[in-house]
């Protein structure tokens, strides 16, 4: 029995590495080759602390360091998981800010690499080569958890169980939690929360740090099972070993990770039984074998991302009058942009653009332009391609900085400020593609934008659990009222890949309106859209007029723009040429040329 019962440790152990690797891998789509060396961090830091005090028998040779400060396990453990916090912040750091997609991955590679280097030659910290001996075995009252004996390794195994249940059910929290959804939203398009008036950097640091911490936390008990370890211990084959469990069983998945855990992590004792040592070896092959085949036959792994979720279909709260008198349909109550009042807040003109530049090299993009936005209204820039319309929007939104110029909101400054910043102010964007999450359901596209969630902020979910879950409810109803404005409440459960284009372009807007945000970009919503669902589109966006939201277009059909514009203005190499009613502008001979070529 103590056999398998070590042989369930291991696994275990190699399950809580991959539960919480998927976190950052799975949920927020960034790949780290660094787990094991977190994981030895905290190992060797809890060994460290609760090894005991120097005495005339203490030594570093070949037997390998085996004195400490003669800690309890439990305070050692604590410090443990917050040393690999702060370990995981100095790879963070520089990788969120600097490196993305494969540049990351090298990144944490090298840090890998380099921290097995650090632990095999740091003789006074880890022992050097030779590791440390004499771990003292874990204790909870009376009871010790010595693996040396059978009883305590069957009685460790149960531990075991308890601590890798609670990291399983503290990254399942996380993971499909309103903190969990920001994650996936990164995972899909980084550049989208920024938009939604969300810094995507806090989530992403702190994912970073959960995930070493609770790595640290768990080296932590493989030392105290251990009794002696050398750095060999946590080596780069250990981090392919944590993703390949991950990749096997399904990124996004908790479900998934468990039974790759299970299938990897109990690969090598069949193998010692069938073949003996010579099968260790054939391990790696194995491993390697599995991985491709799984990218060949089934890339998402063996339980999908959202193949065992209950698909509920809950019925929309509100029955929404199509006139839709002010803005009552929706209704957004704390979940609102709270934003202060400024002496100019009822002018007619919410935005005012003033002379902006913008250059790119020795090309001009935007050569001084300005106009206004009226509230209520509905704005289109049109003019030809190259026009300047989306580097405008860009401009407006934070996303590209002016050389020049001014742009004021409700009379504010609005230049210099990070994107996320403006759109708390009041202005939120849609962008050319629809820049949905494929693998996420409709809802949750359209929830992520809904402002000021508790659940969004890790404490909260720690904290005050039942308050962050029936916030939640409000802002599911919040998004499903965006949806039934949009009339798409109806797909709010299917996964977005599963909807048509012109509904995706509705699902945009409708997560457009769940901001809350008063001036609304729209960025040529109706670009390839199929003809029989312009329609719907040109419906949606008359309905933001009508619930007193002030719109700006980018749109190139005319049809389009003639049916919904109040007031146009005209663009070309990013100066004002014109200003009117589309009627007006159309009707000029010099414009419709400079528009639609001879």
């Amino acid at each position: 029995m103590g056999y398998y019962a070590q042989i369930a440790i291991n696994i275990l152990i190699l399950m809580s590495l991959a539960v919480s690797l998927n976190l950052l891998l799975g949920y927020a789509g960034r790949v780290s080759m660094a787990q094991a060396v977190l994981f030895g961090i905290g190992a060797f830091t809890a060994a460290r602390l609760v090894l005991p005090k120097a005495d005339a028998s203490s030594a570093v040779a070949a037997s390998g360091i085996n004195y400490g400060l003669g800690w309890h396990w439990l305070p050692a453990t604590v410090v443990a998981i917050g040393v690999t916090f702060v370990a995981a912040l100095i790879i963070s750091l520089p990788a969120i800010r600097l490196i993305k997609g494969e540049y990351l991955i090298l990144l944490t590679l090298a840090f890998q690499l380099g921290g097995e280097q650090i632990l095999s030659v740091w003789e006074g910290f880890t022992g050097g080569p030779f590791g440390v001996a004499g771990i003292p075995p874990l204790k909870i009252g009376d009871t010790s958890f010595s693996t040396l004996r059978e009883s305590g390794t069957i009685l460790y195994a149960g531990l075991m169980l308890v601590i890798t249940i609670i990291v399983i059910l503290i990254s399942w929290g996380l993971g499909e939690s309103p903190f969990g959804r920001l994650l996936k939203t990164i995972r899909g398009n980084e550049t989208l929360l920024p938009s939604l008036g969300k810094n995507p950097i806090r989530p992403e640091l702190l994912t970073f740090g959960i995930t070493a911490a609770i790595a640290g936390g768990i080296g932590a008990f493989f030392a105290y099972s251990q009794g002696a370890m050398v750095p060999g211990n946590f080596s780069l084959d250990l981090s392919i070993l944590v993703i390949s469990v991950v990749v096997l069983g399904g990124t996004g998945n908790i479900a998934g990770t468990i039974v790759g855990a299970i299938i990897l992590g109990g690969l090598e004792p069949i193998l010692r039984q069938v073949l003996g040592d010579e099968g260790i070896p054939w391990q790696r092959v194995i491993y390697g074998a599995a991985l491709v085949l799984m990218m060949i036959i089934r890339p998402a792994g063996l339980i999908p991302e959202g193949a065992l979720t209950r698909i509920r279909k809950p019925k929309v709260a509100k029955s929404f009058d199509q006139n839709l008198n002010g803005a009552q349909g929706i209704q957004f109550g704390d979940f609102t942009n709270k934003r202060s009042s400024s002496p100019e807040e009822n002018l007619s003109e919410v935005l005012v653009i003033e002379d902006i530049k913008k250059s790119f090299g020795g090309l001009s993009a935007v050569g001084g332009a300005s106009f206004s936005l009226r509230k209520g209204q509905i704005t289109a820039l049109i003019g030809p391609n190259g026009a300047g319309k989306t580097t405008i929007f860009n401009m407006i939104t934070g996303t590209l900085s002016c050389d020049s110029g001014s742009i004021k909101l409700r009379g504010r400054e609005l230049t210099g400020m990070p994107t996320y910043e403006i759109e708390r102010l009041g202005i939120a964007r849609s962008f050319q593609d629809v820049r949905l999450n494929e693998s996420m359901t409709v809802l949750d596209n359209v929830a992520v934008a809904v402002p000021n969630q508790p659940g969004e902020k890790i404490f909260n979910l720690i904290l005050h659990p039942l308050k962050s879950r029936k916030a939640e409810k409000s802002v599911n109803q919040i998004a499903l009222d965006c949806l039934a404005v949009l009339g798409v409440a109806q797909t709010a459960h299917e996964l977005v890949r599963n909807l048509s284009y012109g509904d995706q372009k509705l699902v945009a807007i409708a997560r457009l309106l769940a901001t809350d945000c008063d001036v609304l970009l729209l960025d040529e919503p109706t670009s390839g859209v199929d003809p029989g669902s312009v329609n719907l589109v040109i419906e949606g966006v008359s309905k933001l007029r009508d619930l007193g939201k002030t719109v700006c277009l980018v749109e190139h059909s005319v049809h389009f723009v003639e049916r919904l514009a109040d007031h146009a203005i005209f663009l070309d190499q990013g100066v004002v040429i014109a200003e009117g009613t589309v009627a007006e502008l159309v009707s000029s001979a010099e414009l419709t040329e400079l528009y639609f070529g001879n």
